[in-house]
């Protein structure tokens, strides 16, 4: 008798379905699909590619972590593909280096940026003798790397706009006309 209950439950757990999101509807995929995929969403940049979208089966060619995530589906389960959650989308300004002026400029905009809803606003900004290497920030969105040893955060909603690197800015052609003409 244990083993005819023992051999139904293990013929039912294998002949389950998984459920996964299909565009926005939860849908049961066919026998033998393990995994859901969806798009991938990058953390202050938003979705990855609008064009992916929710499915039953793996991510589609060479796109796993580039532009569509998975996940491996339990029968019995929610689908696990789910959209993310996402929260209010804040700006920071972005700064380019100028070469000449050996210095880093902000954009006349701030950006938009975009986070989970678990994900607290953070925009980075060069320190002020920051050089292109040191700062390799393209966004001015989230916190900064290891590797950006002259770079700052901070926690407020177009929080990155320093008025010292805009005197930084300003004076630097005039400061290299000087030394030139000394």
């Amino acid at each position: 008798m244990k083993l005819l209950i023992v051999l139904a439950v293990v013929s039912f757990a294998a002949g389950a379905k998984i459920k996964c999101m299909v565009g926005d509807k939860e849908t049961e995929c066919a026998d033998g699909i393990t995994k859901c995929s969806g798009p991938l969403f990058k953390e202050y940049t938003g979705v990855a590619d609008a064009k992916v979208k929710a499915a039953c089966d793996k991510c589609a060619g060479e796109t796993k972590g580039k532009t569509c995530s998975e996940c491996v589906g339990e029968a019995g389960k929610a689908a696990c593909n789910k959209a993310v959650e996402v929260g209010v989308d804040f700006s920071c300004y972005t700064y380019t280096y100028n070469a000449t002026a050996k210095a880093f400029a902000a954009a006349a905009n701030a950006t938009v940026c975009k986070r989970l809803k678990a994900t607290a606003i953070s925009c980075n900004m060069p320190k002020v003798n920051a050089t292109a290497k040191t700062y390799t920030s393209t966004s001015g969105c989230g916190n900064c790397t290891k590797t950006d040893t002259h770079c700052e955060q901070c926690t407020k909603d177009k929080c990155n706009k320093s008025s010292a690197i805009r005197v930084a800015v300003l004076f630097a052609p005039l400061l290299a006309v000087l030394v030139n003409l000394l």
